[in-house]
């Protein structure tokens, strides 16, 4: 079972956020969206259930790994965290599509791996890809290809991607 939060953090209260992370010091991974201009600019991993009191939007759930391949966790490089807004009934016609785009990037050099969750129980995100390149530019590339852009657009769910570096492991 693994615990993904997903943190609505203004830019101007990072520094108040992640001093509240260190206070709390749950036993998560945290992850900083690269871009400041994204929804979710903290996004926690966790192997338990380790709740964090802070003051700022959440959305939590309890996930159970629904693919994986290569090595999806780890400090190096950068992560792709990628929620998304999928309805119970879709699974199928999601997990389709997103294997199609999963194929798509997974023979790019310096993919690392992916992690789908799905969630198990109530969540705000139906399924989180979690996924770990060796850069930005190799992401970038990957996504710019074609065939990921034909498979990606052919995805009728609502998704929230982002870059992240760990900041507490």
């Amino acid at each position: 079972m693994v615990f993904i939060t997903a943190f609505e953090v203004p830019v101007q209260a990072d520094d108040r956020f992640i001093a509240g992370w260190e206070r709390e010091r749950p036993a998560a991974t945290l992850h900083r969206a690269l871009r400041r201009d994204v929804r979710f600019r903290f996004v926690s991993v966790a192997g338990v259930a380790d709740t964090v009191e802070l003051p700022f939007d959440t959305h939590s759930g309890r996930y159970e790994i629904a693919h994986e391949d290569g090595t999806a966790m780890g400090t190096q490089g950068v992560t792709l965290i990628n929620p998304f807004e999928v309805a119970p009934d879709d699974d199928e016609a999601f997990l389709a599509g997103w294997n199609r785009a999963r194929e798509a990037v997974a023979g790019c050099p310096d993919y690392l791996g992916t992690r789908l969750h799905r969630a198990v129980g109530a969540a705000d995100f139906r399924f989180v890809n979690v996924a770990r390149w060796s850069s930005p530019l190799a992401f970038s590339k990957a996504i710019g290809r074609p065939e990921f852009e034909q498979t990606a657009a052919a995805m009728p769910f609502a998704s929230h991607p982002a870059l992240y570096t760990v900041v507490s492991d």
